[in-house]
């Protein structure tokens, strides 16, 4: 799967040659965003692809962990959302 770079490096610390356009900030925070979730989702999915080789023997522990991983995504995704309203990312 092909990704965008990680490029909040270079915009931080050398804003005046790689900030992006004002117009383009949102846009810039939007895939900021997206790629936070998309780190947690494939946490979740390691996560739980770890889970299934522990606990092959044990559906019923298989499924509690799977369950907890789900939950604690859910939190994850969550708290990012409640953190932009705050930041007031969503508003730009």
């Amino acid at each position: 799967m092909d990704e965008f770079p990680d490029v909040t490096f270079y915009v931080l610390n050398e804003p005046a040659l790689s900030a992006p356009p004002p117009d383009e900030i949102a846009i810039w925070q939007e895939l900021a965003h997206l790629r936070t979730e998309n780190f947690a989702w494939r946490e979740c999915v390691q996560a739980i692809v770890h889970d299934v080789q522990v606990h092959r023997a044990s559906s019923q522990a298989l499924k509690d962990a799977i369950q907890q991983r789900i939950v604690s995504l859910g939190g994850r995704v969550a708290d990012s959302h409640r953190h932009r309203r705050l930041t007031g990312a969503d508003h730009q």
